[in-house]
C-alpha cells in the first residue's frame, strides 16, 4: 500500500454538496456527514452487496476491500455490473442486501468532501466556459470568493486546462472534457475519487496524458478506484486488481505478484486426446487445455518442458509454441473464462443503471 501523502493543496474547511444542476456530475445527491471510524486503513470495504431491478440480478454477493492510498482497478466484460456496482458504493443506488464503507463509514453517512466521482458519459452546458462551470461546482460546495478562485485556477492548471479556461466547454475537444470531469471531481480535494471507463473515447494519446494525470493525483495521495476496460491503464496505475464476472467479484491480485509471472505460453496442437488433458491438468492449475491448445499461465521452462514431453509420449502433434499475452491479459481473462464456466452469467441489461441515472438527470 502507497503511503498517503498530503494533499497537493490545503483544506480549508468541510464542504457540504447540495444538489447540482442538471450540468453537473453528480446530480441530486446529497450526504450526511462523515460518521465512524475516521482512521480507518481502507478506503473502500464492500461486503456480500446484492442489487436486483425487478428479477433482474445484477450484483450478486460483490466483496471487495481498497486500502487507502491505493489505485484499484475494476475489470469486467460488458454486462458484467460495474457500473451498477459503482453507483451502488457511491450511494446513488440502494442495495437491496449487503454493506458499503467508505473510508472506514456506511456509504449513506459519508461525507461527500471526501468523495470525488466522474461517470463514463459527464455532461455539461455547452455555453459555460470551464472557468465557469468549475466555479458554479464550486459555489455548490460552498466555496465562494478568493478561496473558490484560487480552487478553479489550481485545479485547471492540474489537467492541463489553465490556457483553455475561458473558451466554451462546447468547443473542448473529448479529451479537454474529460480533463474538465476530472478537475470537478478533484475541486474539493476528495481522498478517494471513483473514475468509471476515464479513456472513453480517447484516442491514444489522449489516453496516455489521462493516465500521467490519474498519476499525479495518485502520488499525490489520492486513492483512485477505476473502471476501465484498459488493460494497459491498469497495468501502468494499478495496485490491486478485481475482475467482475456476472455480478460477483471472481478473482483479485496485485500488479505486483502479476509482474513475478511475465507471459504466457500457448501450445497449439492439431486435436488433443481426452486422456492427454488430464494429463496435462495433473501437472497444476496453471494448464488450462482446450481441443486444440494448450496454455499455460504462469509459465516456466519446467512447465513447459513436461507439458512437451507429455505431448510426445502421447504422439500429440504439436503445431507452434507462442508466447501469448502479458500476465495481467491472461489474469483477465482466466477469471472470465472461469466465472462463465461454473455459470455465471452477464446480466441482461448491462446499462440498466447508468439509464436510471440519466432519466433522473433529464427529469431534473
Amino acid at each position: 500500500m502507497r503511503h498517503v501523502r498530503q494533499p497537493m493543496y490545503k483544506r480549508t474547511k468541510r464542504f457540504r454538496l447540495t444538489p447540482y444542476s442538471a450540468c453537473s456530475i453528480i446530480s441530486f445527491i446529497s450526504f450526511n456527514p462523515l460518521q465512524g471510524d475516521g482512521m480507518s486503513n481502507l478506503a473502500v470495504s464492500v461486503s456480500n452487496l446484492y442489487k436486483a431491478y425487478g428479477s433482474l440480478q445484477v450484483l450478486r454477493g460483490v466483496n471487495l476491500e481498497v486500502a487507502r492510498g491505493d489505485v484499484f482497478g475494476l475489470l469486467g466484460p460488458n454486462g458484467a455490473g460495474k457500473t451498477t456496482l459503482i453507483h451502488t458504493i457511491l450511494g446513488l443506488l440502494k442495495p437491496d442486501d449487503g454493506t458499503v464503507r467508505l473510508l472506514g463509514s456506511e456509504n449513506r453517512d459519508i461525507h461527500s468532501a471526501q468523495i470525488g466521482y466522474l461517470p463514463e458519459r459527464p455532461r455539461y452546458h455547452g455555453q459555460f466556459t470551464g472557468r465557469e462551470y468549475l466555479s458554479s461546482v464550486g459555489r455548490l460546495s460552498d466555496l465562494s470568493g478568493k478561496q473558490l478562485h484560487d480552487r478553479v485556477d489550481a485545479v485547471l492548471d492540474l489537467v492541463g486546462l489553465a490556457q483553455a479556461a475561458d473558451r466554451r466547454i462546447g468547443t473542448y475537444s473529448k479529451g479537454m472534457l474529460q480533463r474538465v470531469g476530472i478537475a470537478q471531481a478533484v475541486l474539493h480535494e476528495p481522498e478517494l475519487l471513483i473514475v468509471d471507463e476515464p479513456a472513453s473515447g480517447l484516442d491514444p494519446g489522449g489516453q496516455r496524458e489521462m493516465a500521467a494525470l490519474l498519476r499525479t493525483l495518485s502520488q499525490a495521495g489520492h486513492t483512485l478506484f477505476l473502471c476501465t476496460h484498459q488493460l494497459t491503464d491498469v497495468a501502468r496505475l494499478c495496485d490491486q486488481i478485481g475482475v467482475l464476472v456476472g455480478g460477483h467479484i471472481a478473482q483479485t491480485t496485485s500488479m505486483a505478484e502479476l509482474r513475478k509471472y511475465g507471459q504466457s505460453v500457448t501450445v497449439n496442437v492439431d486435436d488433443l486426446p481426452f486422456d492427454t488433458a488430464n494429463k496435462l491438468q495433473a501437472l497444476g492449475p496453471q494448464v488450462r487445455c482446450e481441443r486444440t491448445a494448450v496454455t499455460l499461465f504462469p509459465t516456466s521452462d519446467q512447465l513447459l518442458q513436461a507439458v512437451l514431453r507429455q505431448l510426445l509420449d502421447d504422439g500429440v502433434a504439436v503445431q507452434s509454441v507462442m508466447p501469448e499475452a502479458d500476465a495481467l491479459e491472461q489474469f483477465y481473462l482466466n477469471a472470465v473464462n472461469d466465472a462463465k464456466s461454473n455459470g455465471s452469467q452477464p446480466p441482461a441489461t448491462p446499462d440498466a443503471s447508468e439509464e436510471l441515472l440519466e432519466t433522473l438527470i433529464e427529469d431534473h
